[in-house]
């Protein structure tokens, strides 16, 4: 019997083995939902509902990423971890001098231009599967160590995704260039912080219990996206949950 991934292998080799299941397992690369949104399949109105679902998801990931850099101590060993999530941290939430948006922000504006109101996605009531998803992702990032739950993290299935989304929303939703920042950023930042999200994997993937964690992580991520979705779906009585798509 072939030993498990985590048993098998260590470091950049573990490390490749998890992004490779990773990028053909994750919802991004398997829900349903995903591939009739491309598709433009996804009827508009749950289309809607899915972005105002996803926004209060999206706002806590700043947060996460504050409760990951906290978890990252101060041993010179790790000065180059905490730049890289102090990075990312600083992108998600916006450059504090009013530089730049963060993604919150260009969410927003995405929603704009599918025609809904920022008051109206940033007042509307969470689904308890939303609430669930945000709980679980703040949970893992503040008890974990930061290199267990950089292994959950989506970066590498959201670049494929964003590529595939962004010609979708102009060419079947009518969203005009001006309000598709939050898709163009994504196909190219998500490729940076893929790089180091493997950095921090290989440098600390050193033991089989570490690597179990890890992996157990990736699974627990796939999960939360899961359930944004999956509770979208339920609530509009659209159907194509996951459990309709080819998980491996």
């Amino acid at each position: 019997m072939t030993e498990a991934p985590w048993v098998r292998f260590e470091g950049e080799r573990f490390r490749d083995e998890l992004t490779k299941y990773k990028m053909a397992h994750h919802p991004f690369a398997t829900h349903p939902f995903f591939s009739r949104l491309a598709a433009g399949e996804v009827p508009r109105p749950v289309v809607i509902e899915w972005v105002k679902q996803f926004y209060p998801w999206l706002s806590c990931v700043p947060i996460a990423m504050a409760e990951r850099f906290t978890r990252c101590s101060w041993e010179p060993k790790n000065d180059r971890f905490r730049r890289m999530i102090l990075d990312q941290l600083v992108e998600e939430a916006g450059d504090p001098k009013g530089r730049e948006p963060g993604h919150p922000e260009l969410w927003l504006r995405f929603c704009e231009g599918l025609g809904v109101s920022r008051a109206e996605v940033q007042s509307a009531p969470l689904l308890p599967s939303t609430l669930v998803a945000i709980d679980d992702f703040l949970y893992t990032n503040r008890e974990n160590p930061f290199y267990v739950s950089a292994a959950g993290s989506s970066e590498p299935p959201n670049v494929e995704l964003c590529a595939r989304l962004l010609p979708a929303f102009q060419r079947h939703y009518g969203v005009d260039d001006a309000h598709l920042e939050y898709y163009r950023l994504h196909v190219t930042a998500d490729v940076e912080h893929s790089q180091w999200i493997g950095e921090i994997v290989a440098a600390h993937a050193t033991t089989p219990e570490i690597r179990k964690q890890m992996w157990d992580q990736m699974l627990r991520g796939f999960s939360i996206h899961a359930i944004l979705v999956d509770g979208v779906l339920a609530a509009t009585g659209d159907g194509h949950s996951a459990g309709e798509g080819k998980r491996k």
